[in-house]
């Protein structure tokens, strides 16, 4: 038996063209494709490029902001009635909540299944409350048909630290749309900036960040640094800059629909990351644009970029301000393009967006009995 309608149920609101809004549309679409109307709940109203082109692609939109960091069960229990699905998918609510566990009984619900996108760290219990931790999560993780990650990092942790059945576990790899980085042509001008793209908040090491970019233009001229995105912070950093005098050299640009071209331009890409980086969309992207990356060793991010990646402990102050110092001398820029060049190509061969849709389609509409 195959299933013919799949409700997936994430908090996530798709401001922005990016990585995960495009892979959402182009999901609706593989999956219509297959015979499967894919329902989308989403914790706030979007945009209306998003919900035209998501109606286009087959698909039909739910929205509830008090979803957004909650799951509400009336909300869910009200949608499971109205679309009657026969599969249900969760992403970025709590993965063992008896709340989101409970739809496994939903009268008509076969499978369900976890997408888990989440980099917020999973502390390490010990003694007996790690035997309870693992214990919980290797029964209530079997109600689970699939549980999909992201990465081999995020697998481990999953089964280590939560306990999961590793039999119900499948990795598959964030993708980007390649298309959007066709004009990457490996070089970037002399004044071109250094470009930071993601939520402007601590746990993406702004901070650091920050800090670093100032020791480091102390000791050499550093070029402007641009941040893309918005965040619980981006007033506070702002005001610092402005105090200090820099804001004609430190920019927050806000949401932008055009950052793959800015990472296409830019002369470093920079991702201080603080907390567990499962599969971070923004390091694919920054490989995809053919440009050398800077980025903090925090969780995946090292297994993603590889050996052409230049690395820093995460929340080192020192260790990044040396970093930039070191990479922005004019001696470097023939390796910094060869690096680029070369996460290009680990992008193209690992990370494309047509491949992590197909692997989920097959794992969406896989028979059961």
């Amino acid at each position: 038996m195959l299933i013919s309608r799949l409700l997936y149920i994430i908090d996530f609101i798709p401001r922005v063209p990016r990585s995960l809004a495009l892979w959402l549309l182009a999901m609706a679409e593989s999956l219509r494709a297959e015979g499967v109307a894919l329902h989308l709940l989403l914790s706030g109203e979007a945009p209306e490029w998003f919900c035209t082109q998501f109606k286009a692609a087959g698909g039909t939109l739910h929205w509830d902001a008090c979803m957004r960091g909650c799951f509400d069960v009336a909300k869910v229990k009200q949608v499971v009635a109205a679309v009657r699905p026969e599969a249900l998918c969760f992403s970025f609510y709590p993965m063992l909540s008896p709340h989101v566990l409970r739809f496994a009984f939903a009268p008509g619900v076969k499978r369900i299944f976890y997408s888990d996108h989440s980099s917020i760290p999973l502390r390490e219990s010990h003694g007996f409350k790690r035997l309870l931790m693992l214990l919980r999560g290797r029964l209530l993780g079997r109600l689970y048909h699939r549980i999909i990650t992201v990465s081999d990092f995020k697998r481990e942790r999953l089964v280590t630290r939560l306990g999961l059945p590793q039999q119900r576990i499948v990795r598959i790899y964030n993708g980007v749309d390649l298309k959007r980085f066709a004009n990457a042509t490996g070089h970037a001008s002399d004044d071109a900036p250094l470009f930071f793209a993601g939520q402007i908040a601590g746990v993406k090491g702004i901070a650091t960040l920050l800090e670093a970019w100032q020791i480091a233009d102390r000791r050499r001229a550093m070029p402007r640094l641009l941040l893309a995105g918005d965040g619980p912070l981006r007033e506070t950093f702002q005001q610092q800059v402005a105090d200090k005098g820099l804001a004609g050299r430190i920019e927050f640009l806000g949401l932008r629909p055009d950052v793959p071209e800015l990472m296409m331009a830019a002369r470093l890409i920079l991702i201080p990351s603080e907390w567990d980086e499962a599969c971070a969309f923004v390091s694919l992207e920054a490989m995809a644009s053919g440009r050398p990356v800077l980025a903090s060793d925090a969780g995946s991010l090292p297994d993603l970029l590889g050996e052409h990646g230049n690395l820093f402990r995460k929340g080192n102050v020192g260790e990044l301000a040396e970093k930039l110092v070191e990479l922005l001398d004019p001696s470097q820029r023939a390796r910094l393009d060869a690096q680029g060049a070369a996460l290009r190509t680990r992008a193209l061969a690992k990370f494309d967006m047509a491949q992590m849709i197909s692997a989920y389609t097959r794992v969406f509409t896989a028979p059961f009995r």
